[in-house]
Formats: C-alpha cells, structure tokens, sequence
C-alpha cells in the first residue's frame, strides 16, 4: 500500500493532471504516468512502443509490479463491488494448449473455470518472470464523473486455487435460461466473470472498509495558461543545460 509521502504525491499528481485542459479524465497512459511519479521509477516514453505484459509499472530495485486499472463508479463507499477487464481468455481456441482437448462453451461449467484459472495463471507467472517481479499487485483508482472524489486501492496477485471455485452461468432475467457470462465464486463470494462471447475475463473487488482516499476542487488552467506555463518549462530546461541542446552550428535549439 502507499506511504503517507506516496499519498501525497498521488494527491499532487491528480491536482496537476486535472488542471491540464487537454486532460478530459485519468485514465490508461495518464494513470501509468501518475504512478510511476508516485513511486519515483523511471517512466518509458510511449512512443518507444507499449508491450502487452501485465505489469504496467515495475520496481526494478525492489522487483515489485503493478498492474494498473482505473474505473468510474457511482459510489466510492466501503463495500461498494466492480468488475475489471483481466484479460481477453479465450480458453475454446487454446483447449489444448492449456491441457483441455475437446472444451468447448458446453463443457461443464466446472471444466471451462478450471481452463480459465489456468490460462490466468500461465500469464500471471510467465510475465513475473519475463519483467522480473516476485511482488505482483494491481493498483487500482476508482474514481467519481466529476473527477473530484478518488479511491485507491490495492491488492495482491498471486495464483489462483482452481480447488477453491465454483463456477455457474449467469440466469438472464428475460428469459430465465442460461446467461452468457460464466461465474466463479469463492465461498459464494463472486470472484471472476468471463463472457464466453467476447471471451473477456472479469475479475470482481470490493472497495474496503478504509481505502486511500481523495477528494479536492477542480483547478483547471485555461488552454493559454497550459501552454505557455509548458513552454516556459521547457525554456527553463533548455537553458540550464545548454550544452545538451546545441545544434550543430554552434547555436541553441530554440522552441
């Protein structure tokens, strides 16, 4: 979890991020950005390409990974579940791959979920490895429309114990018959939902009783203010380290 200076810093970088007009909401890179500058690692230019691990963010020094989700609720409380794109597990294709020749979307129930926990895993255990991370967690800002009320959450991603599931079709309420989302509980707790026609697997949490949590006023800079406080950074940049930025006549880049 954050330290109270990472608390901090998290505050400071919301602030900063919303008051860009070019900023409708946090969210993908913009998140990526604002967690490395919590934890002070070093950030990747995005135009250098972006892979597809699961850690979006990694502590070489510690080999701690992070993999980063945002989402907008209605409600920040305590208590408060959502569900959250894991990864696109389309188990029927890799059936045999993953050791499950024959499964299909009729399969027993309790076959697909045990297909599904290990295709997970296989990812989970082959990016810790690939990135160098022994601690994995997902890092997770749920955050309100308005862009004023923000909760952090935290937790561990570990393996998970196929024993330890039961799986059942979703009921569609129209009709009564089997829905088109497959559900994995823990002790009647829902856990993990995947949609067997996007193939998508949902991952279930719940907010808890005492998260991070962030609430501040809007400050947004009008399209000039942005701007030239931006060019004026830069300027400043370029001119304490003008060596770096000669060209080859033996002027200044100039912006």
């Amino acid at each position: 979890m954050l330290t109270s200076d990472e608390i901090e810093r998290l505050r400071d970088a919301i602030i900063a991020t919303i008051a860009a007009p070019i900023v409708g909401s946090i969210e993908d890179y913009s998140w990526e950005a604002i967690f490395h500058y919590i934890k002070n690692i070093p950030l990747s230019d995005p135009t250098s390409g972006r892979t597809k691990l699961l850690h979006d963010a990694v502590d070489s020094t510690t080999r701690t990974g992070w993999s980063l989700k945002t989402i907008q609720l209605l409600n920040l409380n305590p208590g408060v579940t959502f569900a959250f794109v894991i990864q696109r597990a389309d188990v029927v294709t890799k059936a045999t791959a993953l050791g499950f020749p024959g499964l299909t979307v009729d399969s027993p129930p309790a076959t697909l979920g045990e297909a599904i926990i290990q295709h997970w895993n296989q990812k989970l255990i082959q990016d810790c490895n690939v990135q160098g991370v022994t601690n994995s967690y997902e890092a997770i800002l749920c955050k309100k429309k308005n862009a004023l009320e923000y909760v952090y959450v935290e937790y561990p991603l570990t393996p998970l114990d196929p024993a330890k599931f039961s799986w059942n079709w979703s009921i569609d309420r129209n009709t009564g018959e089997a829905g088109k989302g497959l559900q994995g509980k823990v002790d009647e707790k829902l856990t993990l939902i995947w949609y067997k026609n996007q193939k998508q697997l949902f991952k279930v949490k719940t907010i808890p009783e005492q998260p991070i949590r962030i609430t501040m006023n809007r400050n947004r800079l009008t399209p000039d203010e942005y701007v030239k406080a931006i060019l004026s950074t830069l300027q400043q940049k370029l001119n304490s380290a003008p060596d770096d930025n000669e060209d080859s006549s033996g002027g200044y880049i100039q912006l």
